[in-house]
């Protein structure tokens, strides 16, 4: 019993000094990961700069997961990096576990309560709407929704690109206090 507390206690400390250690380089970085996260091999995290990340994410990475810089995630994100054999000798599955890796590259906007599944990339600029479930990957500049996640229709490719030359990346903006939020009713 005694020996239970005090492997219960390490273990609790150990994750306290590991989520310490990241906050830390984090803020080095601008890179916002709100409470409470669960992340499931956080070595496998790879971020840019200038990144926010909702409350609720959990990241199971028994791949790699790559967030490029002015990427802006929504609650309760879910990513998986690996998947399970079903076409083997056992069921539901099998032993076998595939590990593909996930990237999301630059200035993307991933709405609430998205699930990325093993391998996709989401292209640059792209957008993922609340609830998506992402099982192909995402072209540049699409704007996607559903389970499973389709092409809706396109962001302008001139206002974008304008933007991006022009430096306005909304979450460095909102760092270096630039930026206030303004309520338009339609």
């Amino acid at each position: 019993m005694v020996l239970r507390v005090i492997n219960r206690l390490k273990d609790h400390i150990s994750r306290k000094l590991r989520d310490a250690k990241l906050e830390k380089e984090f803020r080095a970085r601008n890179v916002i990961l709100n409470r409470p996260f669960s992340i499931f091999q956080v070595e496998n995290l790879l971020c840019d700069t200038d990144i926010y990340i909702g409350p609720g994410a959990w990241l199971s990475l028994i791949g790699k997961l790559y967030i490029k810089r002015g990427t802006i995630i929504g609650p309760r994100l879910k990513i998986h990096t690996a998947n399970h054999n079903y076409e083997g000798e056992m069921l539901p599955y099998d032993n076998k576990v595939y590990v593909k890796d996930v990237h999301i590259n630059e200035n993307v906007w991933i709405g609430a309560d998205v699930t990325l599944l093993p391998g996709v990339t989401i292209g640059e600029g792209a957008i993922i709407g609340a609830g998506a479930c992402v099982t192909k990957d995402v072209p540049s500049l699409a704007i996607v929704g559903g389970n499973p996640a389709k092409v809706l229709k396109y962001r302008d490719l001139e206002r974008y690109y304008r933007n991006k030359s022009n430096g306005r990346i909304y979450i460095q903006e909102k760092s270096l206090g630039r930026v206030k939020n303004v309520i338009v009713k339609k």
